[in-house]
């Protein structure tokens, strides 16, 4: 593991070849968005691997962008779709940089208790992903297409 400026372990890896990703800058980026926490664990896959784990633990068909699992005690794991978020960029105009930090920040904000099944609940995840974004420098994480 990496200790992040932040204190916490970060442990990064890359399971997906199909769209490069700086794994530097990613580790930098977490470690100050995760900085409440002892250890996190990122696990960057592809579509297929994606869906395959969200039907395992979420009995759901298809990929998704981000899975997060709380292991208490201030640890925790993200399981992070890069493709999902070079697509998903398209289709809301913005960066896909821009995107997969998204991804981590809303995978943080889950373990930190934060929920988005209502509208009630994901206005306050959506302000504390804004007010997130704001504070991070997400360029160079992914190569712009």
């Amino acid at each position: 593991m990496i200790p992040a400026r932040s204190g916490v372990n970060l442990d990064v890896r890359n399971r997906q070849r199909a769209h490069p990703v700086n794994l530097a800058r990613l580790r930098q980026l977490a470690g100050i968005a995760a900085a409440d926490f002892q250890s996190l664990s990122i696990v960057l896959v592809g579509d297929a691997e994606m869906a395959r784990l969200n039907l395992r633990y979420h009995a759901v068909a298809g990929t998704t962008d981000v899975l997060s699992f709380d292991y208490g005690a201030g640890h925790g794991e993200l399981i992070i779709s890069v493709a999902q978020a070079i697509t998903q960029a398209r289709r809301y105009r913005t960066t896909p940089s821009r995107e997969l930090a998204l991804y981590i920040v809303h995978g943080i904000l889950h373990l930190q208790g934060y929920d988005d099944l209502t509208p009630s609940k994901r206005r306050p995840m959506r302000a504390a992903e804004r007010r997130l974004l704001r504070k991070l420098d997400f360029r160079g994480l992914l190569p712009v297409r």
